[in-house]
This record gives C-alpha cells, sequence and structure tokens, in this order.
C-alpha cells in the first residue's frame, strides 16, 4: 500500500474560511507532535476559530471578517519550520480484547490480505503501543498510530455494517477502538474498516458529565492486551 508524502510542508486554502497545514515527510509520532505544539500556539492568534488536528495535518478555521487567510497561511508556514517536534506523551491505558470469533468478523478476511493467520494478527497487532494521534469522526479514541506495516490493509472501498461498541479495527496504516455504546445510540455503523476484535474493558473516552468532556486526550497512549483468540 503507498502512502503519498509531501516533500515540503504546505498550507492551503480549506472552503472560505479555513486553511489546511499539510506536513512534509512520513507519518511520524515527532511530526504530529510538531501538529500539537502548533495547533495549541495557533490556538491564540487573533482570526482564529476553531482547530482540528488530523493525521500529519492541521485545519485552522478563521473568522470569515477577522480572519486574514493570507497572513496567517504565511505566519504558519514560517512557524511551522521551527516548531518543536518533541512533547510529554499522556497516560497508558490498557484493553483487552478478544480477536477474532463474533465480535472480530473481519479477522479472516483481513488475514487473507496481509497472508498471516489469526493468531500472528493478534500478535501483532498486540505488541506495539499505540499513541492518540488524531480525534476520529466520531467521539472516541480518534485515529492510533503505531500499526505493524504487515497489518496495514487498504480500506474498504465499500462501507459496510458492524456492531457498535468496544470494536478494535484496521483500516490502512492506523488502528481504532470503538467507545462503548451510549443508552440510545446507534448499535450498528457503517465502516470502510476491517474489525478483527472486541474490548471487553473500553474506558468511555467522552462524557458529557465531565468538563471537559473529553476522558482521553491526543497523546495518550493505548496497549492492547489478548484476553483470548476465537475461532
Amino acid at each position: 500500500m503507498s502512502i503519498v508524502t509531501l516533500e515540503r510542508a504546505r498550507v492551503t486554502p480549506c472552503g472560505g474560511s479555513a486553511l489546511l497545514l499539510e506536513a512534509e515527510g512520513d507519518l511520524t509520532l515527532p511530526t504530529q507532535m510538531g501538529i500539537w505544539n502548533i495547533a495549541d500556539e495557533i490556538r491564540d492568534w487573533p482570526g482564529v476559530l476553531d482547530l482540528q488536528p488530523g493525521m500529519n495535518n492541521l485545519l485552522v478555521v478563521l473568522d470569515p471578517v477577522e480572519g486574514d487567510a493570507d497572513a496567517t497561511a504565511a505566519r504558519i508556514l514560517a512557524r511551522w519550520q521551527d516548531i518543536p517536534r518533541t512533547r510529554t506523551l499522556g497516560r497508558l491505558i490498557e484493553v483487552d480484547v478478544v480477536y477474532g470469533g463474533e465480535g472480530g468478523m473481519d479477522m479472516q478476511e483481513l488475514c487473507d490480505i496481509v497472508k498471516l493467520t489469526p493468531a500472528e494478527v493478534a500478535a501483532r497487532h498486540a505488541a506495539p503501543e499505540y499513541v492518540i494521534f488524531a480525534p476520529g469522526v466520531s467521539p472516541g479514541f480518534g485515529y492510533l498510530f503505531g500499526l505493524d506495516q504487515r497489518l496495514f490493509c487498504p480500506r474498504r472501498q465499500v462501507p459496510v455494517m458492524r456492531p457498535a461498541g468496544g470494536g478494535v479495527a484496521i483500516g490502512g496504516a492506523q488502528s481504532n477502538l470503538g467507545a462503548p455504546i451510549r443508552p440510545g445510540a446507534a448499535t450498528m455503523n457503517p465502516t470502510g474498516w476491517y474489525v478483527i476484535g472486541r474490548a471487553t474493558n473500553p474506558p468511555v473516552p467522552f462524557d458529557l458529565d465531565y468538563d471537559p468532556p473529553n476522558r482521553v486526550s491526543l497523546g495518550d497512549r493505548i496497549r492492547f492486551r489478548i484476553e483470548r483468540l476465537d475461532a
């Protein structure tokens, strides 16, 4: 699977009042730390309304009246050259996983793609310590960096419906951990990822009863532990 990389960083318009910073080079922890660090600084710049860190990129939403897109873009690029690429990582969260079986219904399909056995996939998936790199498409643990390259697998061209709640999945070069099901939430979700297991003790990452509601942060770490492997 090929991953597109840039030779140098760039900032491009995104819609009518936003800018997208795309970092140069491969997706690495130091580069992502730079994304987090520059986001902390840009947050206080005049004319900036919101920020959304992504994988190797940062979306900067500007005030349509007070924001100066050209000046802000130039300032972002200039600051990016010198932004520190180090940062203290967050807490370690350990999660038990039942790989394969009913909760990991895509395990065999992924095994066929990456040419490994279910036991090898589970062992390789549980070996690294993952870092929460960027928010996901819904409140939760976001995109996890650290996946063994042997497990890289292109996402499905056509999404499929899979059970929500604690799913452990692989898509592209990333892994993902689903949050527990909230009362009243959908029990099935569309996804292009391959669900290879289910966490038996997924912590709650987002709770409106807390201030702030995010119970996990970018830079927190996740360690998966093999509870068992089901056929």
